[in-house]
Parts: structure tokens; C-alpha cells; sequence
């Protein structure tokens, strides 16, 4: 048994339309964002130096925890991860509460006290 096309198109479109058909509102659910799911805290700062051959020294704040790896962020940071190596290159982290005022995004950046861990020409 064959459906004609025009019937069969019909049928299609018609079925294609039910999920869009309004609601009202009362029947709209929403559904809650999920958390993710690293747990690892984000309540501390680090701070990372960079200094740079032909450039001012520079330095950014990063969380304590790389929540896209799910790993503490010193994990991430722990030899290239925190810099390159090479002559004339230096990269330091320390924690910001071992660094109060310490102000960020200025040029040339401060050094850090307290320095966690270091990488390069220092």
C-alpha cells in the first residue's frame, strides 16, 4: 500500500510540530544547573610571575584549583606547565595571601615573597 507524497509530507511536518506546541507555564519544568563535578576547593589565589627576555615583567592571578582538569592548579603548573625554561626566562608562583597588596597587571610586575615553586633562568 502506498501513502501519497502530500500525505506522507502531512504527516511528517504535523509530527515535527508536537514537541514545539505551547505549554503553559505551569507545565514547563526547569531543570536545575548540575555542579560539577570536581570538588576541589577555589576559596585561594595563586599568583604567577613571569619574567621574559625583551619584555616587563608581568604577573596574573590563577584559582587554586584547575577545576577544567580537575586537579589542584600547582599540579598543573609544576615544571613547563609554569613556564618556559630556556636563557633569560623565569616564572615563580606563591600563594596571594603570602603576598598581601600585591597588585597584578601592572608592567614591570613586583617580585613575589614566599615563592612556592620556580622554573628557568631565575
Amino acid at each position: 500500500m502506498a501513502i501519497p507524497f502530500i500525505t506522507a509530507s502531512t504527516l511528517v511536518a504535523a509530527a515535527c510540530a508536537l514537541p514545539f506546541a505551547s505549554t503553559t507555564h505551569s507545565e514547563v519544568a526547569t531543570v536545575p544547573i548540575p555542579k560539577s563535578v570536581c570538588n576541589l576547593p577555589t576559596v585561594r589565589s595563586l599568583i604567577v610571575w613571569h619574567r621574559a627576555p625583551g619584555v616587563e615583567d608581568s604577573a596574573e592571578v590563577v584559582d587554586e584549583s584547575d577545576l577544567s582538569n580537575c586537579r589542584p592548579m600547582l599540579d598543573t603548573l609544576r615544571g613547563p606547565g609554569l613556564g618556559p625554561s630556556g636563557p633569560g626566562y623565569c616564572s615563580k608562583v606563591a600563594w596571594g595571601s603570602d603576598n598581601p597588596g600585591y597588585v597584578v597587571n601592572v608592567s614591570p610586575a613586583a617580585p613575589l615573597k614566599k615563592v612556592i615553586d620556580e622554573v628557568g633562568d631565575c
